[in-house]
């Protein structure tokens, strides 16, 4: 059995009031407290966990990470002093006829079309993670990017309380609910909004972290180049075609057709 260690992120980008009142989907809005609630939920687990977050919510994660034994570590960052350049790009492309004219306009309100710091967070969900073992602080070799608000229900922590997996160590691994068809094009793919790929969870060996990293820098370097951004979901997509040896993609329910995806610590769990 191999153990697995957690990196994750959470910043208050105003979710919150993304409320069907305002004209958004229904699903969109999440308190804050609702995504702390989760990450207490996640804390269940034994496996050690890094988060990356800005300095108001720091005293509050600690809190809940105390009885963790040392299993935590939490990390700092001002998205505005460090992504600057990525802010200015991301709007500007947002506010562009060009990319406009390429979202579905049923998809429009969506935030990947909208909010800067939504696509922001969710692109550097690999550079978190890159960086976080940089610093040393991963405990084992396999790590694994899970999204802060994950465990929507305790039931999703299996009854051990630790996740492991039998992953293959010479593959980046991704959670899709369908493969791309050859036919259709990115530019296709992310103005409909067609999700394939789950973005909530990726694992992959410690050193593997550093081509997902540049995977996804280059994706989001080409989607710039065609005046276009999207979130974590469409960039995974592109990385993956990018290089598809250095993947291997696991078959998950999808949301779409009403399924729960979120199964990862239970279905592919060694100690469950």
């Amino acid at each position: 059995m191999t153990d697995i260690s957690i990196v994750t992120a959470f910043f208050d980008i105003g979710r919150g009031s993304w409320t069907a009142e305002k004209g958004f989907p229904f699903y969109l809005a999440r308190s804050s407290d609702t995504y702390v609630e989760r990450f207490a939920n996640l804390c269940q687990l034994k496996n050690d966990i890094t988060v990356f977050t800005s300095p108001d919510y720091e005293e509050r994660l600690t809190k809940i990470a105390e009885k963790r034994e040392g299993k935590t570590n939490i990390l700092t960052i001002d998205l505005d002093e460090n992504f600057s350049e990525h802010l200015s790009t991301i709007e500007r492309i947002h506010s562009s006829e060009s990319f406009k004219s390429k979202i579905h306009p049923s998809q429009i309100k969506n935030p990947e079309y909208w909010n800067k710091y939504y696509v922001l967070v969710t692109n550097l969900k690999a550079r978190f993670t890159y960086s976080a073992i940089e610093q040393g602080l991963p405990i084992h070799e396999m790590v694994a990017w899970i999204d802060f608000g994950y465990v929507r229900d305790l039931k999703q922590i299996p009854q051990s309380k630790k996740w492991t997996y039998e992953f293959d160590p010479a593959k980046i691994h991704l959670f899709e609910y369908k493969e791309k068809d050859p036919g259709r094009s990115f530019e296709e793919i992310i103005g409909l909004n067609d999700v394939h790929i789950l973005g909530a969870k990726v694992v992959a060996r410690k050193d593997m972290w550093y081509i997902m990293d540049k995977l996804m820098q280059e994706s989001w370097e080409y989607l710039e180049s065609i005046d276009m951004v999207d979130d974590d979901q469409g960039l995974w997509l592109i990385s993956k075609h990018k290089d598809l040896e250095s993947f291997e993609c696991h078959k998950i329910p999808d949301h779409q057709e009403g399924h729960d995806p979120f199964i990862l610590f239970n279905e592919f769990n060694d100690s469950a």
